[in-house]
C-alpha cells in the first residue's frame, strides 16, 4: 500500500475518532447535568418531608396552630431565628433537633450549593455549544471559514443585525471550530452555538431545521473543492425533513453549481469572504444576490465611466434616453466637487463629470455616441 494511502487512512481514523470523541463528551455532559438535576429533585423531596414531618411534630407537642408551625419550622431551617417563638417541650425540641438540626439545615445548604452548580454548568455548557437549544424562525450557520473563521462570522453578523428585517432573529451556529466558546462580541449579539458537525439527521435536528427560517451552508476552505462534496452531503441529509428553511449554499467550483440547486439549495453563491453582504442579500432580498455576485465575475456584468462634461439635466430623461440607446442602464455621476451620486431622484436636475453605467462584458466604448445621447436631453 502506497503512503500516500496510508496517509488518508490515518486521517479518515484521526477524523474519525475525533466525532466520537465529541459525540461520547456530549453525552456524558448530558448525563452529568441530568444527574445533577434529578439528585437537586430527590434532596428538595427529602428536605420537604422533613419539613412537614416537623409541622407535625410542633402543632402535636407545642400545640401551636398550622401557620405557626409552618413559620417555627421555617425560621429555624434558614437559621434566621426571629426569637418570636421556639420548642419548649422536650419532644418539641428533640423535633427540632432531629429534623432540622442534624439534618434539615444541611441539606437546604447542599442543595443550595448544588443548584448553584447546577446553574454554573448549565451556563459552561451553553458557552462551548454543548447546550441543546430549542429555537424556532431562526437563522442556522452550517460550517464556518477554517481560515479567519471568527473574524468573518463577526463581520457577517454584524451585516445580519443591521438589516432590518433579519435584525431581531435568532442565529445558531453548527461548527466544531470554537472548542472554547464563541467570542463574546459574536454571542452577545444573540447568536448560539453548537460545538458539532453536519453528520447526520440528529445532529441536524439539534439545531432545529425543521423550523428554521434560513439555513446557511458555508465553505470550510475556500481553496478545496472538497468543501462542495460536504455541502451535497449536507443537502442530502436535509431532504429527509418535510419542513425547512430557504437555504443558501456556497459554491467553490463553478460547475458544482447546478449540482447544489438541484440537491435542494434554494439559492448558491460563491464564498466571498470580503464580502458577507453578499450572504446577507441573498437572505434579505433573495435573488440580489445573483445580481452582486455577477459583479464579481470576470465574464459578468460590470460598472462603466465616461468622462464627460454635462450640466442641468434631468436624470429621469436622461437615464430612459441612456436605456434606449442600449448604452447600459445609468448608476450614478461624478459631480465637479467629486462626489459620487448613486441612483439619483429621477426629478432631480444633474451636473457633472462622469457618468456611471452598468454594461454587459461584451459590450463597446462608445463616448460619441454618450456625447450625442447627452445632447438630445435638454
Amino acid at each position: 500500500m502506497s503512503k500516500n494511502a496510508n496517509n488518508s487512512i490515518y486521517s479518515m481514523l484521526k477524523i474519525r475518532n475525533e466525532i466520537w470523541r465529541r459525540r461520547r463528551h456530549r453525552w456524558y455532559s448530558a448525563q452529568t447535568s441530568n444527574d445533577r438535576r434529578s439528585q437537586i429533585i430527590k434532596l428538595f423531596l427529602v428536605l420537604l418531608g422533613l419539613v412537614l414531618a416537623n409541622v407535625a411534630a410542633m402543632m402535636c407537642f407545642e400545640k401551636l396552630s398550622f401557620g405557626d408551625a409552618i413559620w417555627l419550622t421555617m425560621t429555624t431551617i434558614a437559621t434566621v431565628g426571629y426569637g418570636d417563638m421556639s420548642a419548649t417541650t422536650a419532644f418539641g425540641r428533640l423535633a427540632t433537633i432531629l429534623f432540622m438540626y442534624l439534618v434539615g439545615i444541611f441539606l437546604l445548604a447542599q442543595i443550595v450549593g448544588e443548584w448553584l452548580d447546577y446553574r454554573l454548568d448549565r451556563k459552561e455548557r451553553m458557552r462551548k455549544g454543548l447546550w441543546r437549544w430549542t429555537m424556532k424562525d431562526h437563522i442556522v450557520i452550517i460550517f464556518t471559514p477554517l481560515q479567519n473563521g471568527a473574524r468573518y462570522l463577526r463581520i457577517l453578523v454584524q451585516q445580519i443585525r443591521n438589516t432590518p428585517m433579519l435584525a431581531d432573529c435568532p442565529i445558531q451556529v453548527l461548527s466544531p471550530h470554537f472548542p472554547d466558546g464563541l467570542p463574546a462580541d459574536i454571542a452577545s449579539d444573540g447568536v448560539v452555538l453548537n460545538s458539532g458537525r453536519a453528520e447526520g439527521r440528529t445532529s441536524l435536528s439539534e439545531v432545529d431545521v425543521d423550523s428554521a427560517r434560513f439555513i446557511v451552508l458555508m465553505s470550510e476552505d475556500t481553496n478545496d473543492y472538497r468543501s462542495d462534496s460536504l455541502t451535497l452531503d449536507v443537502l442530502d441529509q436535509l431532504t429527509s425533513f418535510s419542513e425547512k428553511g430557504y437555504i443558501i449554499a456556497e459554491c467553490v467550483q463553478e460547475a458544482n453549481r447546478e449540482r447544489l440547486l438541484q440537491a435542494g439549495a434554494n439559492a448558491v453563491i460563491r464564498p466571498v469572504r470580503a464580502y458577507p453582504e453578499l450572504m446577507v442579500r441573498a437572505m434579505a432580498a433573495p435573488g440580489t444576490e445573483a445580481i452582486l455576485e455577477d459583479l464579481f465575475r470576470h465574464q459578468g456584468n460590470h460598472p462603466r465611466r465616461y468622462d464627460i462634461d454635462f450640466a442641468d439635466k434631468n436624470w429621469g430623461i436622461l437615464a430612459s434616453k441612456i436605456l434606449q440607446q442600449g448604452l447600459g442602464t445609468p448608476l450614478g455621476y461624478l459631480t465637479s466637487d467629486g462626489e459620487i451620486i448613486v441612483n439619483p431622484h429621477p426629478d432631480n436636475a444633474v451636473s457633472g463629470m462622469a457618468l456611471f453605467v452598468m454594461v454587459t462584458q461584451n459590450s463597446d466604448y462608445e463616448p460619441d455616441r454618450m456625447i450625442a445621447c447627452l445632447g438630445a436631453v435638454n
